[in-house]
């Protein structure tokens, strides 16, 4: 199992460090995470979601186990050279330390208090997984008694990004990520903000249209119908097939169409996609609306592929629909800014919700 060389730090405050693992259906990523933010070293490995709890599970352990046998080994070395440079002997001072505990960002409905993953579309047979416990029983002994914290991915994401990524400051966030699908968090006073069954911050299936496209979810209108990366892809092809419209940089290309594509297109001038991602920032634009009007943040953070557009497709257009719909004291301190973390920030989000609660 490979593992990415741990890196150099420099501002680590107390030394400790957790183990955040980012639980997808298809691959698990796991870092250990310095206090202030930083990754000291990380790998990626299959999920094997589809061979059922006890084998993620046994995943995530072994995914773990490597990390920390990264470490162990790096302590060695720097022990056995520390006389030869003081840059060693402050690197590794930050290697060395405490591990405090593990989180674990998954999807679907997670009840953190419990350690159980509910239910999880992404996850076939999902139901009332007891995934904290599953997990411990394959840790082994020194750290099968570490505090694990399980939370919801798109939760997870959003502490991440406020903690270490672009809400650094901020206590009222609203992150949306938007990807295959749209998912996000809600941050209100600093806190993860779950909802009564914690079935809260279903941003994707926000009403944005009330006779609209059909979701996934069997409702009508919801914004994960338009502006998730297959909707758009499912748009742009509709454009052009049905409504028989030119467009010189995709027509070629209908079935290896992606967000991404559509989007250069969009800047070389093709007349369909810019056309597709006016739209896609009308949509997401109508639905900050409603989030600034119900929670009135402090800021927007939006991350995910497709919002890797950019600010002329994507966020400026999104920024005047909101300045334009929202009511001036909702709207005139609101900030909608571009995630900072990447891929990054379930890991480092599920790493300090562990340090938090250890």
């Amino acid at each position: 199992m490979k593992v990415d060389p741990i890196k150099d730090t420099t501002q680590s405050t107390t030394n400790d460090y957790s183990v955040g693992v980012d639980l997808g259906g298809t691959q698990i990523k796991a870092g250990l995470v310095l206090d202030n933010g930083d990754i000291i070293a990380d790998l990626t490995i299959p999920s094997q979601a589809n061979d059922g709890a006890e084998v993620v599970a046994r995943n995530i352990a072994e995914a773990i186990h490597s990390l920390l046998d990264e470490i162990q080994a790096t302590d060695r070395n720097l022990n056995s050279r520390s006389n030869e440079s003081s840059n060693l002997i402050g690197r590794q001072e930050h290697v060395l330390g405490h591990l405090v505990g593990i989180g674990i960002g998954t999807p679907g409905l997670i009840i953190p208090s419990q350690g159980v993953v509910h239910f999880s579309p992404n996850f076939q047979g999902w139901r009332d997984i007891p995934l904290v416990n599953l997990v411990q029983q394959q840790l082994k002994p020194g750290i099968a008694n570490l505090p694990i914290h399980i939370e919801n991915d798109g939760n997870a994401m959003a502490y991440g990004e406020l903690r270490q990524g672009a809400g650094i400051g901020m206590n009222d966030v609203v992150c949306l990520t938007l990807g295959t699908g749209v998912g996000g968090g809600i941050i209100i006073d600093g806190q993860i903000f779950h909802g009564n069954r914690y079935v809260g911050a279903e941003l994707g299936h926000t009403i944005i249209f009330g006779d609209g496209r059909q979701c996934g979810c069997g409702n009508y209108g919801c914004l994960e119908a338009y502006v998730g990366g297959g909707q758009i892809v499912e748009r742009t092809r509709a454009k052009i097939i049905k409504e028989v419209r030119r467009s010189p940089g995709l027509e070629n290309q209908l079935r290896a169409l992606t967000p991404q594509t559509i989007a250069e297109a969009a800047v070389d001038g093709d007349p369909v996609a810019i056309e597709i991602f006016a739209e896609t920032a009308r949509y997401i634009g109508i639905a900050l609306t409603s989030f600034a009007h119900i929670l009135n943040p402090q800021m927007v953070i939006i991350g995910g592929g497709v919002a890797a557009a950019g600010e002329k497709l994507l966020f400026e257009p999104i920024r005047v629909e909101v300045q334009q719909r929202a009511m001036d004291t909702n709207a005139e301190s609101l900030q909608i800014v571009a995630a900072k973390l990447g891929n990054r920030a379930g890991l480092v989000g599920a790493a300090m919700l562990a340090q938090r609660q250890a």
